[in-house]
């Protein structure tokens, strides 16, 4: 395939791939987030594996995205 093809197809599975995973309900524990007080939501949210990983995750796209953005606007 031909680079502009993949630049189109990656961007694609990417946010199909995002929207599956935010449409899923939260498996790893029982829960709601929303009844909870701020600073027992804050501590759960910085304590439970499964919301460590969702960060890292988002950390890891934020720094991919902005490498290619700054890639892209270096090609230009």
């Amino acid at each position: 395939m031909q680079r502009k093809t993949w630049n189109r197809i990656i961007p694609a599975v990417a946010a199909v791939a995002a929207t599956i995973v935010a449409a899923l309900p939260a498996s790893a524990h029982e829960g709601h987030h929303e009844q909870m007080q701020v600073m027992q939501a804050l501590r759960h949210l910085v304590s439970e594996p499964d919301h460590q990983i969702a960060f890292a995750a988002l950390v890891v796209l934020a720094v991919v995205a902005g490498w290619g953005w700054r890639q892209a606007r270096a090609r230009k």
